[in-house]
């Protein structure tokens, strides 16, 4: 009776790895990092701990474009298809890894908990590269376990995979301020009139300041002197001080001869 039962658990066991397989769906990763998806490569989450009742066959992945999955067969998952075949098959196999070698726990670095698609640039004479993707998508996935040609296992089919797509040129706006925020257009307009507001003070305070200097500016230009001789005996002349009538005396010399020199400013 214990026979039997550890039998029945060994059955399930296997009937649960078979289940898992069958209805794991690749996805790109949910990580948070760059570039794990562009206009020509994608990254998936590594599968984990669902493999490991096929350590004696190999995990493939296919990489499809949406409109050729509906045609594949048995046979054409079972025989490895090249990258170099893609433009006239629109599918192809890679990352031929036994099964073994995939986790059971999402134990290693990020880096390598991901398995990246269409980052290899240069695919001259290099089997099964993982090289760009250059048909249009969208494209999906699947893993599949062969023990070589004879398909042992094998997962759904991933959702649409969509890579970004590029914009062209002529559809960006150059022209300022293009697409900038509103608000950032506000700010900019209230900076300008602050700006012709200090430069409108600074130019009065110019002007008010130099004052003085524009109008001796001005006597000089349009008044005139007139040189007259004067009697002292006739003009009792107090001490000399700054006025609006500019009067100049003579040396000591001419003051002796009761004379003095007054220029006096005719506007």
């Amino acid at each position: 009776m214990a026979l039997l039962v550890k039998l029945g658990l060994l059955l399930l066991g296997a009937t649960g790895t078979f289940a898992v397989v069958r209805y794991y769906v690749p996805q790109v990763t949910a990580k948070p990092v760059l570039g794990k998806l562009t206009n020509n490569s994608f990254a998936l989450d590594q599968p984990q701990c669902i493999f490991q009742q096929y350590n004696t066959t190999d995990v493939w992945l296919v990489i499809a474009t949406d409109t050729v999955v509906p045609k594949l067969t048995v046979r054409d998952l079972s025989n490895p298809s090249d990258y170099k075949l893609l433009p006239t098959k629109n599918y192809y196999h890679l990352y031929q890894m036994p099964a073994a070698n995939f986790p059971c726990s999402d134990t290693a670095p990020r880096t390598k908990a991901m398995i990246p698609v269409g980052t290899q640039f240069n695919c001259v004479n290099v089997s099964f590269c993982n090289g760009i993707l250059t048909v249009n998508g969208p494209y999906r996935v699947k893993f599949v376990l062969l023990n070589n040609t004879t398909l042992v296992q094998e997962t759904r089919w991933s959702d649409q995979i969509n890579l970004l797509a590029g914009k062209s040129s002529n559809t960006i706006d150059t022209t300022w301020p293009g697409r900038h925020s509103a608000g950032m257009i506000v700010i900019v307009v209230i900076l300008s009139v602050l700006l012709a507001i200090l430069l409108a003070c600074l130019i009065a305070a110019l002007i008010v300041g130099s004052k003085d200097i524009c109008w001796c500016r001005t006597i000089d230009n349009e008044g005139f002197l007139v040189k007259e001789e004067l009697g002292l005996e006739n003009y009792n002349i107090p001490p000399y001080r700054p006025h609006s009538v500019y009067m100049t005396h003579s040396r000591w010399k001419n003051a002796q001869q009761n004379k003095s020199t007054v220029y006096t400013v005719y506007k």
